[in-house]
């Protein structure tokens, strides 16, 4: 797969990352994960895997009228790896409870372009 322009910077690729979840594009949303990428749901279900990521994301993406949308709260970037904390709150339909937590997302630089490798989000308690 050719790197894409945005692959080879890290806020690009993370931007393109969220945005897809946003806008349930599978295809870019593909495109920014590693193949041993691990991901940790809100249940607490790990996903191993790009194929199986792609595939619960795919399932996801056609599933009702949810929206998605995610606050920054801490960012550290190196040479080699991005991290973001952000703040994600999801709607599962108009008019429906929020679900909030906190989503860690770990992206690697490899082959000229930043990877998706680790995802774990976390369910807050009420202060």
């Amino acid at each position: 797969m050719p790197v894409q322009d945005w692959q080879s910077d890290a806020e690009a690729t993370i931007d393109a990352h969220l945005r897809a979840v946003a806008g349930r594009d599978l295809d870019t949303f593909a495109a920014t994960v590693h193949p041993d990428v691990t991901v940790i749901i809100p249940s607490g279900r790990i996903l191993r895997g790009a194929a199986e990521v792609v595939d619960f994301h795919r399932e996801w993406f056609t599933d009702g009228d949810w929206t998605y949308a995610v606050q920054p709260v801490l960012a550290t970037t190196t040479a080699t790896t991005a991290t973001r904390v952000l703040a994600v709150t999801v709607v599962g339909e108009p008019g429906a409870e929020p679900s909030r937590f906190l989503m860690g997302l770990t992206f690697v630089a490899e082959s000229g372009r930043w990877l998706l490798i680790h995802d774990q989000c976390t369910i807050g308690r009420p202060a």
